[in-house]
């Protein structure tokens, strides 16, 4: 939905556009001012996408609450709503979206609806790559909590040589030992750095900067030999990822 607040000194006004303005696919009003200071406190609590402004409105009028918003970031749509049409040059001046002349028509305000969608869609997909890259950052694991005789250590990636299922539980298998980890190597794999960690097999999960040797075994499959000389089976599906990642 794309959020609107209006405003207009006039009652009947303010009551007209935001009952044109409900019925528009995709459009809702979120607040209504009846003064330009009031406008400019509204928009900075409410952060509307799209402003609807009377020009002659006491105090602060249309033209400098749109000056007041230059500093905002995003700055939301200016659309300039009047019963003159002198300021209209000036309304573009202050980069206005749009300038509706009162009394504002369902044709028109369609017409302004469809451009405020297509300046707006830009934003919603820049929005959206964002938060999927937020969220991608919050689900990666920047160190992995793990347990070893009662005390719990937060381990760096790097430290890691490989994640493995023994008995029942995940091992996080170090230079300094192995720890147990209440991840599932399911969660870890979705989680973890996957440039540095690949999921060889169903019961393992291999550091690539740790891999020593990669030997041909049974079955088009492989066998990794670690610096620290395990030996880790690589299963025939996942021997082509591991061929196709490394090039071989």
């Amino acid at each position: 939905m794309i959020r609107v607040l209006i405003a207009d000194d006039e009652a009947p006004a303010r009551e007209e556009l935001s009952f044109l303005i409900s019925r528009l696919a995709g459009f809702q009003v979120i607040g209504v001012a009846s003064s330009g200071s009031q406008a400019v406190f509204l928009i900075k609590e409410l952060h509307p996408q799209v402003v609807f402004l009377d020009i002659q409105m006491p105090g602060l009028n249309g033209l400098e609450v749109s000056k007041a918003l230059a500093s905002l970031d995003p700055k939301p749509l200016i659309v300039f709503v009047t019963a003159y049409d002198e300021y209209a040059l000036n309304a573009f001046d202050v980069e206005a979206v749009d300038y509706l002349l009162k009394p504002v028509s369902d044709d028109r305000l369609f017409k302004t609806a469809k451009r405020l969608k297509e300046l707006l869609q830009p934003r919603l997909a820049d929005r959206i790559k964002t938060l999927l890259s937020d969220r991608e950052k919050e689900l990666n694991l920047k160190r992995i909590p793990v347990e070893k005789n009662g005390r719990i250590r937060l381990l760096e990636p790097r430290e890691i040589l490989c994640f493995f299922a023994d008995q029942g539980y995940i091992i996080a298998r170090t230079g300094a030992g192995d720890f147990i980890t209440n991840f599932t190597l399911n969660e870890l794999e979705e989680r973890i750095e996957r440039n540095t960690f690949f999921r060889c097999h169903k019961s393992y999960i291999v550091n690539l900067d740790y891999i020593k040797e990669i030997i041909p075994w049974t079955y088009s499959s492989y066998k990794l030999i670690m610096h620290n000389n395990d030996e880790i089976p690589v299963s025939r599906q996942k021997s082509k990822d591991l061929a196709t990642m490394l090039g071989l």
